[in-house]
Order: structure tokens, then C-alpha cells, then sequence
């Protein structure tokens, strides 16, 4: 490659880089560069169902009427304010003017969903929402003139004078320096990378844990070279979305989750509010407990009349069950780097619902979920060391549902439905993550910063690389999304403002 000198070069062609490009070039930053290093664009966004929003023109079309201050506070209270008390602001002051921003440039939303709790966040368009956005940037990409080069991995970062002042690639196989202004790292997650995955989960045994973004390009490639020069990091946030029924089929992972399914661990007792991801705005939060649990496993019970009823009431709970259910691939990483988008059921909405009871007698057939007669066989397909645990269990659950009060957990008691009709089925259900978060310490105007924190000059982070927006846990669905976006066009404006300032003076 002829050398050149960049006022912008991109670490990461996914949706942090990919809107950086597109939001530098619109503000008359001349010379941008991408690398990635895959052979194609997007990323795990590729895969996403949705986006966060608030304050949005698709939630105000249809009638919604939520504040970015409430939002605000429910984010910073859910993370004990442990967060970048301005980045997290400014990221949710522009939420909505974001989703204009792709609105105008043909991103059209069609819908806005529950996809925890019952308050409306979740942005979906009409064909796959992550592919759909990703698309949107690429050919605005095109139409700027953006450059960009794939199967070009970073290396290393460039510093001069305690100033970022390029990185080193490799392009055809060669080490390449090049030189550039600005350097933003956008290169994901470490949830592929396993010594870091040992260094910021110590002692944790994720042997039955599933990583959703555990794909080649996640291997922490940002942060390596961030700490190589300095940096300062962060903990690592989780993205729980456990209990998950991996190895798995999709469709019977729905029913597992649902709030009328009783969650029972190794021992055979309670251990959370089911109901919570349909009544509660963070329903990640039921991870969270299965996090606690033994081997960090459960088991999830429902009787034939439940059973039945989700056979004869057919409706979709959620958006997760909307976006999930109706996928024609049921592995959700069977669509990573495809081109096209996500495969779904040409059907109605619901039509998921109908493949359930073929889906439940093949993983049982696999012995993925056991049918049981008895409570005594309950308790030996969980492991149980005392049956009577798991038939007290039972017992008092059941009387719960009598009441219409779960004294325990306070379970919602829409949701209270009794375990007296075998068979029982057993899902086996392990703890599952769809991405770990940050790593990278950044400032308000996502610049990294060094372990004073104090900016790096010319060095910015953007998307999952970067921490301090979260805490250990996440926010409301569809944040990471949300988040990514806005990093993303967030540096592209410094970017540009530093650019034109340099000019006038």
C-alpha cells in the first residue's frame, strides 16, 4: 500500500467504527481509514435484534412517551453509580437523536418492544435489526469514499512524544506502519481471548458457560495494545443472559425462560423471582442469582398443563421471543460473517410456537430435558442428594399458587401456575453471557486515557473495547447497541472538531 498519512485511522469495521467513519466524513474529515481484520464487515453487530433508544422519533410516532433523565437514573442507580457519570449521560441524551441519525439515512424502525420489563426501549427494524444498521453504514461508507481495508489486523500502536501517532498493521502479510492523526481502537470484545478471559473472571469456572461472542475476531485486541502504551483499564461488565439452554435449540430455550417455568438448582430448591425479565426493566438480573448456584447450572420444571397452555394461549411474552423464536437457523453464531441476514420462519409470528413439542421430544431424545412422572424422578434427573428437598420445594410452590402470593421470591402472580399434572419436563440450563464489556478506560470524549486519567493524545476508544459506561452488570436491553452507536459518532465529531480546529490555527 502506497504510504499515506490519515487525519482518522478505524481499529474495527463493525458498528463503533463503521459510524465513526461514516459521522468524521459527513463533518469534512478528508482522510479515513478502516482496517479490519476480518475478511468482512460488522461484526457481532451483524447478529444483534435490537437497539436501545429513549426519547427516539419511532417511540414518539407511535405514542411513547419515556424521558432520557428517568432513563438516565434507572442506569446509574442499576449500576450503583458506578460508571462514568458524563460519558453515561451524554450517551443517553443522544440515544434518540441517533436513531434519527440512521432514520435519515434510510434505517427506517418499525417497531419498538418490550424486550424486558414492560417499558418499550427495543428498536427493531423490519428485516434483522443489527444487519439492517450495519448495511446502512456500509453504503454510506461507499458513498463518502471511505477507505477501507480487511484482512488488515492491528499490531501495535505508535507513539511519539507520549502522543499516539499511528499504528502498525499487517497488510498482505507485511508489517506496515501507518501514520495518522487520530486512532480510534473499535476491535470488540475479549470474549474469545482466554488468558484474558482468565485474568478479569478470576476463579470462575465458565466450562458450562456459553459466550455468545466467543468469534475469531474477539480476542481483546484493542486492550492488548491500549495496556502495551499505558492505558488504564477497566473491570470487565457482563452481559448475563442465563439461564441458557446450551448445547441447544432456541425454541425450547424460550420455553425454559418463561416466568411460569419453575427454576429449581442442583439441590432442588428456588432461587428466583421467575417473572422477572417480563416485569422488570433489567431481567438480566435473574443471571445474576443463577450466578450464585452450584456449577452455575439449574433446571427449569413445568407440568403438562403448563405445558398446554403455551400449546393452546400462543403469544410472544417478549421482544427476545418475537426476534428468537421465529429464527430459521436455531444456533444464533450459525449466521456469523454471512453476508446476507438472519434466516427467520416465513410465517407468523408466532409459528415458533408450533415446532415446540417435536423440539422438546428431540432434546429429549438428546438428554437435554428429561420427562419424569413422578417428583422422586425430578429430583434424580437434577441430581438431587434429598428428594424430600425438591417435593418440599414443590409443595410449597404450589401452595404459593393457592394464595396467589410467592412469599419467597414474590414471583408476580400472573405468573403463578401450579406443578400438580405429569409429566413433569426438566430443561437442563446452564449460565450463558452475550458479551464482556470494556477493558478500556476512556473519558466523556471517549479519549483513552492513561492511568492518571489523563487523556492519551490522539488515542480514542469506541463500542465494546470501551468500559466505564456500566458496571459489572449491563442496563437496560439493548444498551451495548446503543452505546456502540453512539461512541462511534461521538469520536467521529471530535474527531472532525479537532481537525478543523487545526486548521483554523
Amino acid at each position: 500500500m502506497k504510504q499515506k498519512h490519515y487525519d482518522l485511522c478505524i481499529l474495527g469495521g463493525s458498528l463503533a467504527g463503521l459510524s465513526a467513519a461514516v459521522r468524521a466524513k459527513e463533518l469534512g474529515v478528508q482522510r479515513v481509514l478502516v482496517l479490519e481484520k476480518m475478511k468482512f464487515l460488522g461484526g457481532c453487530a451483524k447478529l444483534a435484534g435490537g437497539i436501545y433508544s429513549v426519547e427516539s422519533p419511532t417511540q414518539r410516532r407511535l405514542g411513547l412517551h419515556y424521558t432520557a433523565d428517568e432513563c438516565f437514573r434507572g442506569h446509574m442507580d442499576i449500576n450503583n453509580w458506578d460508571c462514568d457519570v458524563k460519558l453515561v449521560g451524554k450517551w443517553q441524551r443522544r440515544t434518540g437523536d441517533n436513531i434519527r441519525w440512521l432514520v435519515e439515512k434510510g434505517c427506517w424502525f418499525t417497531k419498538v418492544l418490550n424486550f424486558s420489563g414492560e417499558k418499550r426501549f427495543y428498536h427493531m427494524t423490519e428485516k434483522p435489526t443489527g444487519n439492517t444498521i450495519i448495511e446502512t453504514l456500509v453504503k454510506e461508507c461507499q458513498r463518502f469514499g471511505v477507505e477501507i481495508l480487511t484482512e488488515a489486523p492491528a499490531k501495535h500502536l505508535l507513539v511519539r512524544d507520549e502522543k499516539v501517532v499511528g499504528v502498525q498493521a499487517e497488510l498482505n502479510g507485511v508489517l506496515t506502519d501507518i501514520s495518522a492523526d487520530n486512532i480510534l481502537i473499535a476491535t470488540g470484545s475479549i470474549s474469545a481471548n482466554e488468558a484474558l478471559l482468565k485474568k478479569f473472571y478470576p476463579g470462575e469456572d465458565l466450562s458450562h458457560t456459553k459466550i455468545m461472542a466467543r468469534v475469531p475476531h474477539n480476542t481483546g485486541d484493542g486492550y492488548l495494545m491500549a495496556m502495551e502504551i499505558g492505558a488504564a483499564e477497566t473491570p470487565i461488565s457482563t452481559l448475563y443472559i442465563g439461564p441458557h439452554n446450551h448445547p441447544y435449540n432456541q425454541r425450547t430455550g424460550l420455553i425454559m425462560r418463561r416466568p411460569q417455568v419453575v427454576k429449581l438448582n442442583r439441590n432442588g430448591e428456588r432461587f428466583t423471582d421467575e417473572s422477572m425479565p417480563e416485569t422488570r426493566d433489567f431481567g438480566w438480573m435473574q443471571s445474576i442469582a443463577l450466578n450464585r448456584q452450584p456449577g452455575k447450572i439449574c433446571y427449569g420444571i413445568m407440568d403438562q398443563s403448563i405445558f398446554d397452555y403455551y400449546m393452546t394461549h400462543k403469544q410472544n411474552l417478549t421482544a427476545f421471543e418475537f426476534r428468537h423464536g421465529n429464527r430459521k437457523n436455531q444456533d444464533a453464531l450459525s449466521d456469523y460473517g454471512k453476508k446476507e441476514g438472519v434466516e427467520t420462519i416465513d410465517k407468523g409470528a408466532t409459528a415458533w410456537l408450533d415446532m415446540v413439542p417435536d423440539d422438546i421430544q428431540k432434546e429429549a431424545d438428546e438428554g437435554r430435558i428429561f420427562i419424569c412422572a413422578t417428583l422422586d424422578e425430578v429430583a434424580e434427573a437434577i441430581g438431587a442428594k434429598d428428594p424430600e428437598i425438591v417435593k418440599e420445594t414443590i409443595r410449597n410452590y404450589n401452595y404459593a399458587c393457592e394464595q396467589h402470593y410467592d412469599a419467597e421470591c414474590l414471583k408476580d402472580p400472573r405468573y403463578l401456575m401450579p406443578l400438580t399434572t405429569p409429566p413433569y419436563y426438566v430443561f437442563v440450563a446452564y449460565q450463558g453471557i452475550d458479551t464482556c464489556i470494556g477493558g478500556i478506560r476512556v473519558n466523556h470524549k471517549l479519549q483513552v486515557v492513561d492511568r492518571e486519567c489523563w487523556p492519551i493524545e490522539g488515542l480514542y476508544c469506541a463500542g465494546v473495547a470501551a468500559g466505564g459506561w456500566c458496571s459489572r452488570g449491563y442496563g437496560y436491553f439493548g444498551s451495548e447497541m446503543s452505546f456502540v452507536l453512539y461512541s462511534g459518532i461521538a469520536v467521529g465529531e471530535e474527531v472532525a472538531s479537532r481537525v478543523h480546529n487545526q486548521k483554523d490555527g
